[in-house]
């Protein structure tokens, strides 16, 4: 009875946790375009500034999904990516773990290589058909901030957060 109720707390706690994670993904975004707009605000009033805040934001994917994220610190953009292969920590989704290994040549994501992904059941075709979009939609972007795959929501949130640390860590090899 007792790991029965331990299993059921666990569960609530990764849901909450998930939900959690897919709110802030869909919320960070609406509130980067808002700081955005008031800085460029700002700038312009001043007499300074373009008109281009190089920023990208993603619409929302069919299955509600969104972007993941909009702050400036997950876009490749906004600092210089050192040259180098970063094997970023294993992300986990609900069916496994998702590890990228990305290499950085001259200043810009050349290639993502996955290491790790759930290849069991359903989670193998799934996986399959997403990764390739997601691994080609973030070197167009050079950044995290991909549009999701639809039907794969769970794999395309393990992805970004995998890519963004691999982003991180090339960004932080330059300190």
């Amino acid at each position: 009875m007792k790991a029965t109720i331990t299993k059921v707390a666990i569960a609530v706690v990764a849901g909450l946790a998930i939900v959690a994670d897919a709110f802030l993904l869909f919320v960070k975004p609406h509130l980067a375009q808002q700081g955005t707009s008031s800085t460029l605000t700002q700038s312009t009033r001043s007499g300074g500034g373009s008109a281009d805040s190089g920023s990208t934001s993603g619409s929302s994917g069919a299955d509600g999904s969104g972007t993941s994220s909009g702050d400036s610190s997950s876009s490749a953009s906004s600092g210089e990516l050192q040259d180098g292969t970063y094997t970023s920590v294993a992300s986990p989704n609900a069916y496994g773990e998702i590890q990228l290994q990305v290499t950085v040549k001259g200043g810009k994501i050349t290639d993502i290589t996955t290491v790790k992904m759930p290849t069991h059941g359903r989670s193998q075709s799934v996986n399959a058909q997403a990764i390739p979009e997601l691994t080609d939609r973030a070197i167009s972007a050079q950044s995290a901030e991909i549009q999701f795959v639809s039907g794969a929501t769970e794999t395309s949130t393990a992805f970004v957060n995998s890519l963004q640390d691999a982003i991180n860590q090339s960004l932080n090899a330059g300190k």
